[in-house]
């Protein structure tokens, strides 16, 4: 009986003992009654803990009290009671970090030397599956803080690949809601103007179904906020390069490309570009269109109008104001070119030959204001309008009277 009360009172002595030999710092972090809390005590103390067991238990700690409050809030909101969305979707993110963070030291010896995982497949366990609602807390705090939204929608896609998931890891590819989650956290990084990340996570998106198209929009546009200098330029160049050998048949990224060749002066490569995709498909818009403008460009006005014509009968109804606009440009430029090498004062007759040119350019003009329908776009015909109108009518004319007051005039 005494031996048995010795073993007893020793037993108690080494659990005393391990308690006390617990640093002052993660005794602390175990007194915390908030995730929150802490959090704060684990970052602010973290070298002041004994070693790297005693840091996989502080952050399993802030595990345990993130998901505490995590599933007292999401009951709450299950029971359609009152529940604190905005802690409870915190709390989460909060676990999920720690537990990634508490994984890390789970992994280094001890103060002895040893390997000895205590947390990590438990938190593994507890939390995967609660990756979903990573999402809905992304959808929470939309238009709300658009930060804390994406850090949500990225914590679900980038937490597939977070070391303690390592076991239960889901291929992307078969996840429905991987390539959604990535779109909407680089929508939230656009409107945050954090355009390195809206970058990052569109192209996570490109081969989304319902959002590739939309998450290459957002790309561009995370791209081209990023340029400052030319540096910059030559590497958006680089970048468009990059995303047209991986797809060749996207006409968004074709059309990009396309620009970024003309933007820095290497337009042999930007109509050889052209060229090659006419050569594969005539009837191809974006090509029929950039083709359209190199010959613009290059002052061929005829040539340029009748290939103009042939991809505004491609146009999607989004783009055929501009193309009825260039076709305008086209003809007027054809004119005024034609005009500059008349020296003297234009007869009558001479006037006449170029009526029919300045018609045809009043018929696209009056296309695009046509379909100009709250006067937004006026920059793109009106003046020319107003211009041709002039020649073709005299001042004094009516039409030629509204179209300089539609112009601005």
């Amino acid at each position: 009986m005494k031996k048995m009360m010795m073993i007893a009172a020793l037993m108690l002595v080494a659990v005393s003992s391990a308690f006390a030999g617990a640093s002052d710092a993660l005794k602390a972090i175990k007194k915390a009654s908030t995730y929150s809390e802490a959090a704060q005590l684990v970052q602010s103390s973290l070298d002041q803990l004994a070693d790297n067991a005693e840091k996989a238990e502080a952050y399993n700690t802030v595990v345990d009290l993130a998901l505490k409050t995590f599933n007292a809030e999401s009951v709450k909101a299950q029971a359609q009671q009152q529940a604190n969305e905005e802690d409870m979707y915190n709390a989460l993110q909060t676990a999920f970090t720690a537990a990634n963070e508490c994984y890390k030291y789970d992994q280094l010896p001890n103060a002895k030397g040893k390997v000895k995982e205590r947390f990590s497949k438990a938190n593994a366990l507890r939390l995967y599956n609660l990756r979903p609602y990573l999402i809905n807390g992304g959808g929470f705090f939309q238009g709300k803080d658009y930060k804390k939204a994406f850090d949500l929608l990225s914590g679900y896609v980038a937490s597939n690949d977070y070391p303690v998931f390592a076991e239960l890891k889901q291929d992307p590819a078969k996840d429905p809601n991987y390539k959604n989650a990535a779109f909407y956290a680089s929508y939230m990084a656009l409107m945050d103007k954090d355009y390195p990340n809206a970058e990052k996570y569109s192209e996570m998106a490109i081969g989304d179904s319902a959002n590739g198209t939309n998450a290459l929009a957002i790309m561009f546009q995370a791209m081209k906020s990023q340029i400052k200098t030319k540096a910059d330029t030559l590497a958006f160049v680089q970048k468009c390069k990059n995303l047209y050998a991986k797809y060749p048949d996207n006409q968004v990224v074709f059309a990009n490309l396309v620009n970024a060749y003309s933007q820095v002066g290497q337009d042999a490569e930007a109509e050889k570009l052209v060229d090659e995709r006419l050569a594969s498909n005539p009837n191809d818009f974006y090509a029929l269109y950039d083709k359209g403008l190199v010959l613009f460009q290059k002052n061929q006005y005829e040539d340029a109008a009748n290939t103009m014509m042939k991809a505004l009968s491609l146009a999607p109804e989004a783009s055929k104001l501009d193309i009825n606009a260039t076709i305008g440009d086209c003809y007027l430029g054809h004119a005024q070119a034609r005009l500059d090498k008349i020296k003297g004062v234009l007869s009558k007759a001479a006037k006449d030959q170029f009526i029919p040119v300045y018609n045809n350019a009043i018929k696209y003009y009056e296309a695009a204001k046509a379909l100009d329908k709250d006067g937004s776009q006026k920059s793109k015909y009106a003046a020319r309008l107003y211009s041709c109108y002039y020649f073709v009518y005299g001042e004094a004319d009516p039409k030629t009277q509204e179209a300089k007051t539609y112009a601005g005039y």
